[in-house]
């Protein structure tokens, strides 16, 4: 829960604001911070081009927004993610204002729903906050660094020597703390899109050098990274999977920490050891 929260209202957002009663408690919050679009599910293959689904999520979270709208709510804080922009890798540095260049219908309808969210609180009362998070890991929280842990907890020597990549990461307690940082800042906060990452990129080495350390595992890496290109030529099924570990995707959130005078509260190192660390007592 977010420092200060009082009151939390459950259940699934698009059965809720049907309800006449959850209308009225809107109108008595100070903000809505919109976590879960539902968008997620486009990245699994059974529904990577449903585009009907798409829509349907798209139009669920569009008619929170005007709830919040009609009901006054000072704040509507909208959690997107950095693949609006873009696939598994990016040769950037992402910022706010980049052009999109997302392929998959996920991105694109991440995107599609920042653009319509933003019409739908235009010139109201609500001010609106668009988050774009990087990879995001720690707690229980599954995902493709969760996989790479569990790719690190093994004996096994890695191709991963040498890769002269950036990544920029999100720790679950940084992404807490810089949501808690837009709710404190008060009705005469920033608005608009921010990206929010724990601070310097880290190359696919030094993350699982950090993680096997961690774990109490020999580093035993080998540099391998021209066949993993040659890999994801010749095997297409491969491709994301590769880009994500040989690829960069790098932000800056220069300007969310300018606006929200915010600073991680943790650094990527710290909490991936962290994360490694209560694997091993889970273990």
């Amino acid at each position: 829960m977010l420092p200060g929260v009082a009151r939390v209202l459950t259940g699934h957002y698009a059965d809720l604001i049907a309800l006449p009663d959850t209308r009225r408690q809107l109108s008595g919050l100070d903000a809505v911070v919109h976590l879960a679009d539902g968008l997620s599910v486009l990245q699994y293959a059974p529904h990577a081009a449903d585009e009907g689904l798409a829509e349907r999520l798209t139009a669920a979270s569009e008619a929170l927004a005007a709830a919040v709208r009609d009901a006054r709510v000072p704040l509507f804080v909208h959690v997107s993610s950095i693949k609006a922009l873009c696939d598994e890798a990016d040769e950037r540095v992402l910022v706010e204002t980049s052009a999109p260049r997302a392929t998959t219908l996920y991105g694109r309808a991440k995107m599609r729903l920042e653009q319509r969210l933003s019409r739908a609180l235009d010139n109201s009362d609500t001010r609106l906050v668009t988050v774009r998070n990087p990879v995001m890991y720690g707690g229980a929280k599954p995902g493709s660094m969760s996989r790479l842990l569990r790719l690190a907890d093994t004996p096994l020597p890695l191709p991963l020597a040498g890769v002269a990549n950036r990544r920029s990461l999100l720790a679950i307690d940084n992404f807490g703390s810089a949501l808690a940082a837009i709710v404190a800042a008060g009705p005469n906060g920033a608005a608009g899109t921010f990206h929010v990452h724990d601070g310097p990129a880290l190359s696919t080495t030094e993350i699982v050098e950090t993680l096997r350390r961690a774990l109490g595992r020999r580093r035993r890496l080998f540099g391998a990274a021209a066949l993993a290109t040659r890999l994801a030529g010749r095997a297409p099924g491969l491709g994301p999977a590769l880009r994500r570990l040989y690829g960069s995707l790098e932000l800056s959130d220069a300007r969310f920490r300018r606006c929200f005078n915010w600073t991680p509260v943790v650094d990527s190192r710290e909490a991936l050891s962290r994360m490694a660390g209560a694997a091993v007592g889970r273990g």
